[in-house]
This record gives structure tokens, sequence and C-alpha cells, in this order.
């Protein structure tokens, strides 16, 4: 059968794997050895297996993609078309389906959950863990695009390391000297370097799925676990950076000409301007109007809002983001990619453990770290939402 097949096909991929492992780890044996012609050999040892194991892969691909082929449903009575979609009667009402391709990476990673983590064909690993794969992640949520990832708009650097330090260069303020032909160069002011140090922080989580559950449940598994990823992971990164974004220097608004105040006086020139507000400072915003009785904030359909202050772009995220409670009106203001570093260790990985209750439970893992880049690249901003508003005027900035 053609089930059987497929089985067969990973069982040899498996082989050929644990092959290709096998002579890498010889072929650096040898070279640490000096014995370099006994390595090189391995290598084009290994370079045949690889070969030899990218066409199981490729065959296996097909295997399944013919395995996963329907029948086409003759038409309706009547000659209406139902594209995409499949209605079945359930409980005197209707489900409708929706027909979905999997990639190869997707399958195996379904695999890899049902087997409790025996079979690992086609996974990227990290260590004992295995990653999750980009297509599980972001697919199943596509509905939820419009929820802020503040981790895509701080300077998110990949490390390699449990801890380090990132050098960030000060903005130069020196100038050149003017001086007569022939003459010596004056030296300059040596570039300024701060070293920003970061310690990876490891943030766990587990998902109890019994074996019944996942024997007896129809539930797409790879939707579930991305669901579960996608919020818990993105949760933990936004919480996080807001805290960092909550030290810098604080100021308290009123109105509209200290808002200027911040962006064209307190922040200097040098740095990009980027509005991170919660959803009461948004409203605040919204209603304020210049002395024109003219709403400030303007429509701009590339902003994330929707809609720009003095030309910057507005990101809005819920309170308890970026405040503590709900009702705070709170914004950042500055240049996130110099404000904040994030320090990436270890995408979202998935790994089987013992349990007593469950028997085992999906553990699931990210590394990383956030801290404070350049302390003046914004500020925090507190509204007083209290305050009166005047047309044209509004009262002096305060801290």
């Amino acid at each position: 059968m053609l089930s059987e097949k497929i089985k067969e096909l990973r069982s040899q991929i498996t082989q050929k794997q644990t092959a290709v492992n096998t002579k890498i780890t010889e072929a650096q044996k040898r070279a640490e050895e000096d014995k370099l012609d006994e390595a090189t050999a391995l290598k084009g040892e290994i370079s045949t297996l690889k070969e030899e194991l990218d066409a199981l892969k490729k065959k296996l691909a097909e295997y399944e993609e013919i395995a996963g082929m329907n029948p086409e449903e003759p038409a309706p009575a009547g000659g209406k078309e139902e594209d995409d979609e499949e209605k079945r009667s359930m409980h005197g009402g209707f489900r409708t389906i929706i027909k979905t391709g999997k990639t190869e990476e997707v399958r195996a990673f379904e695999e890899f959950l049902r087997s409790k983590g025996e079979k690992r064909d086609g996974l990227k690993s990290d260590g004992a863990e295995v990653l999750i794969p980009i297509d599980v992640i972001t697919k199943p949520q596509q509905e939820l695009e419009d929820i802020v990832d503040l981790g895509t708009m701080v300077n998110n650097v990949s490390v390699t390391t449990a801890s380090g330090t990132y050098p960030v260069l000060e903005n130069a303020s020196t100038q050149l000297n003017s001086v007569e032909e022939l003459e010596k160069n004056p030296e300059l002011a040596k570039p300024k370097f701060k070293k920003v140090e970061w310690k990876v922080v490891t943030y766990r989580g587990q998902l109890p799925i019994s074996q019944e559950a996942i024997d007896d449940s129809g539930v797409d598994l790879t939707a579930l676990v991305a669901n579960y990823l996608q919020q818990i992971e993105r949760n933990t990164r936004n919480s996080r950076i807001a805290a960092v974004l909550r030290t810098f220097t604080t100021m308290t608004v009123s109105g509209t000409d200290e808002l200027k105040k911040i962006l064209n006086v307190y922040l200097k020139q040098a740095y990009k301007r980027d509005i991170v507000a919660t959803s009461s400072a948004f409203q605040f915003l919204d209603t304020l109007k210049d002395k024109n009785g003219q709403y400030i904030l303007q429509q701009n359909i590339s902003s994330p809002s929707g809609k720009v202050l003095f030309g910057i772009p507005n990101t809005v995220v819920d309170d308890i983001v970026l405040g503590e409670k709900a009702g705070d009106a709170v914004m950042f203001i500055g240049d996130l990619k110099r404000a904040v570093l994030f320090a990436n260790r270890l995408k979202a990985t998935a790994k089987w453990v013992e349990n007593d209750l469950y028997g085992q439970v999906l553990s699931l893992a990210i590394r990383f770290d956030v801290k404070k880049a350049d302390d003046k690249a914004g500020y925090f901003v507190t509204i007083d939402t209290g305050a009166e508003q005047p047309d044209d005027t509004s009262k002096d900035l305060g801290k």
C-alpha cells in the first residue's frame, strides 16, 4: 500500500541522515588528528550521501503529495459551483471545511507531535528540541495580523552565546579643522562606544496534551500549537520590551505644544521619530484640535493606526501592554531601533517532556534579553487627560 511505501521511505531517510551525521563526526575527528587525506575522502562520501538523501526526500514528497490527493466530487445539481470549500451537514446545520495545503516541514512537525517526538524527519533541531516551522507559526493566525509585535520594531539581533556586549556608537559631535597646505593633520576626537551588556533569559511554558487527546481529537494539532505559541511568545516579548521603554526619561504633557517641544527640541534631530501609544493615549490624541478647530491627527493609510501625528506614524497597543493598567494614557516617543536592543538567542522550540498527569506535555521555550541601548533615543510620555484644553495654547512641559 501507499502508506507502507511512505513509511519505508521515511525509515530510509532516517538511516541516511544518521549515516551522514556519523561521517561528518568521523571527518571532523580525522581533521583534528591532522589526517587531512582521510578527512577529505570522507568529505566526498558525505557529499554522495547527501545527494542520496535529497533524492529520497524528493521521492517522499512526491509520494505524500499523491497520497493527499482526493477524487473530485461531482458538481451539484443545477450547476452551482463550490470553489475551495466543501459544506457538510452537521447537527442540522452546516460547517465549512477550508482545504489548505501543508508544506513538507509542517507535515513533519505534525508527525513530531503525534509520535511524541519519535519522528523528527524533515525538521530542524536545536539539541534535543525542534524548531517550530515558520509556516506553522504564521499561517493559522492570519486573522491576528493587526496585533502589534514590538520585537519587530526594535533592534533585533541574533546572538550565539548566553551573554555578551553589544557596541553602540554615539553620535559624533566633533568637526574637521581648517589647516594650511602641508601642515600636519590635527587629531580628531576618538569615536565613543557604549557597551550594552546582555544576558539571555529562558522563558518556558507547556501545553498539556494527553495521549488520548492526540488519538481521539480531529483538530489540527499544528494550528493548536501555533495559536498557543504565537500569543504567548508575542505577549512575552512585548511585556519585556515595554518594561524597558518605561525606564526612559519621563515627561508629562497636556496638549499639542508640549508634544511638539519633545519632537522638536528634546529629541535630537539625528534620531528617527517613532510613536507607540496606548489606546487611551491615542484616544486623547485623536480628540485634540488646533486653533482652527481641526483635529491634529491626520489620515494616512501607511501608518499602522491609519493616522499620523505631525507626519509621524502611530502604532497603537492595548493599555496594559505599554502601560501598567487599563486607562493608562502613555506613549513612547523616539527612535525604537536605537533605543532598545533585543538579543535573540533562540527562536521558539518545542520538546516533549514527562508529566505525571498527562503522560507527556509539549514544552515550549524562547530565549532572549532586552536592554536599553541609547538612553537619549526617546522619552516615555504620560498624558494628563484631566487638564482642560484651550484651542491654541497648552501648558508648559513638565517632568
